[in-house]
C-alpha cells in the first residue's frame, strides 16, 4: 500500500502573491479535481490562512472529497511557522488557530498533522496529542540522522547531494550523473511502515521519503537515464511507504528541474503499475521506534536555512515578543524560505512593524 500527500501553501516563498490565482487555478483545482474523478484517496495539507485564498468552489469541492472519503485533511500550523523555531505559547496558538478554521470550514477535525518544512523538536508530539493529533508527518532521513546525538560532531549530508546542486545550476550535467547513482543507493535505506516517534510523548510518526519522491518525479519527468518504468521497478520494490509527499505546485504550476509535470502522469503512473494507493494513516505500523531530533526536511537535516540569514536572524528575533493577528503574519515560514522573493519577506517586516507602532500609540 502506498499514500500520496500534497501540501498546498499559498504563502510560498518564492511565488508571487499576484500569481495566486494562477496557481490555484492551474494546479489546486485541477489537481484535486482529477485525483477525485479518478477516486484516488489522498492526504491534502493547506494552511489554515492559505483557505482564506481559495474559490468557493474549490472550498466545495474539498468538502465533498472529505465526505466521499478520497480526501484526508491534515493540520498543520496557521501561516505555516516553522515550529521549533517559536515560543511554546506561539506553537500553540498556531496549530489551535489553524485546527479552529478547519472545524469551522468542513466540520472535520484532523488527526494527521504535517509539521510545515517537517520541521520538529521533541515537545510537538505533546502539544499535537492534547489537541487530538495521533500521527504526524516526519522527515525519513531525518529519523535516521538522529541517531547522530550531537550534530557538531558530525555534519549531516544526503548522499544524493549533488542531485540537489545540480537542480541549482551547479555543474547540473555532471551533478545530475552522479547524483542519480547515489539517488538509488538511498532507497535502500528507506524502511517500510510508520515509526514510533519518541518525544516527550509518543506519537506515530509517517516517514516521507525525499528518495522516493526524487525518483518518482524524475520518473514522470523522463529525465536523462530515468522514465516511468524505471521508477516503477525501483519503487515497487518497497511497500506501506509515502509515494508523493511535497507540494502539490509542482504538478501543473512550479518546474520541477525546469519541467512542469502534470497530474495525469501521475494518474497514469499509479494505475498502470498497479499501486494500491490509500490513506497514510493506512500505512502499517514497522513498530520501528525512533528518538527523532530538532530537524527538518533541509538537505542537511537542520533548521539553518531559517536562522542563519541575517534577515531571518532579525525576523526570529523580534517576532518572539509580539502577540495578536499580526503574529501569525510575522511567524510565516516563507519569510525566511529558501529562495524568498522580497514581497514575501517584506510580509513579515511589515507585520512586526505595525504590531510595534499599534502597541505604541
Amino acid at each position: 500500500m502506498y499514500g500520496l500527500i500534497f501540501h498546498a501553501n499559498l504563502q510560498y516563498a518564492e511565488i508571487p502573491k499576484s500569481e495566486i490565482g494562477n496557481v490555484i487555478e492551474k494546479s489546486y483545482i485541477s489537481t484535486i479535481e482529477k485525483l477525485i474523478s479518478k477516486d484516488i484517496p489522498f492526504a491534502l495539507n493547506t494552511t489554515g490562512f492559505s483557505l482564506s485564498y481559495l474559490p468557493k468552489k474549490l472550498i466545495s469541492i474539498i468538502k465533498e472529497g472529505i465526505q466521499s472519503n478520497l480526501i484526508m485533511l491534515t493540520g498543520t500550523s496557521y501561516t505555516h511557522a516553522i515550529l521549533p523555531l517559536l515560543p511554546l505559547d506561539r506553537i500553540w496558538s498556531q496549530i489551535e488557530r489553524d485546527l479552529n478554521v478547519k472545524k469551522e470550514l468542513f466540520d472535520f477535525s484532523p488527526t494527521l498533522f504535517w509539521p510545515p518544512e517537517l520541521a520538529y523538536d521533541p515537545i510537538l508530539p505533546a502539544i499535537l496529542k492534547e489537541f487530538g493529533y495521533t500521527n504526524i508527518f516526519v522527515d525519513g532521513e531525518a529519523l535516521l540522522y538522529s541517531k547522530n546525538m550531537n550534530a557538531v560532531f558530525r555534519e549531516n549530508k544526503v548522499p544524493y547531494i549533488r542531485l540537489i546542486e545540480a537542480s541549482y545550476g551547479k555543474s547540473p550535467y555532471l551533478n545530475y550523473f552522479l547524483g542519480l547513482r547515489k539517488l538509488k543507493k538511498s532507497l535502500s535505506y528507506v524502511f517500510e511502515g510508520k515509526t514510533i516517534v519518541k518525544g516527550v510523548s509518543e506519537i506515530l510518526g509517517i516517514p516521507v521519503w525525499q528518495p522516493v519522491n526524487i525518483t518518482l518525479m524524475l520518473g514522470l519527468g523522463k529525465f536523462p537515464f530515468m522514465n516511468p518504468k524505471k521508477s516503477a521497478k525501483r519503487l515497487k520494490k518497497l511497500n506501506d511507504i509515502m509515494l508523493y509527499g511535497t507540494d502539490i505546485e509542482f504538478f501543473g504550476y512550479m518546474p520541477f528541474g525546469g519541467k512542469i509535470m502534470n497530474i495525469d502522469s501521475l494518474i497514469y503512473f499509479v494505475k498502470s503499475n498497479d499501486f494500491e494507493i490509500d490513506f497514510p494513516t493506512k500505512i502499517k505500523n514497522s513498530k520501528r521506534g525512533y528518538y527523532l531530533k530538532t530537524s527538518s526536511w533541509a538537505p542537511d537535516k537542520s533548521l539553518r536555512i531559517w536562522y542563519e540569514d541575517e534577515d531571518n536572524r532579525r525576523l526570529n528575533f523580534l517576532s518572539k515578543d509580539l502577540d495578536g493577528e499580526l503574529s501569525f503574519v510575522a511567524e510565516n515560514s516563507d519569510a525566511r524560505g529558501w529562495e524568498p522573493i522580497p514581497e514575501r519577506r517584506l510580509d513579515s517586516f511589515r507585520a512586526i512593524y505595525k504590531n510595534w507602532r499599534n502597541k505604541n500609540e
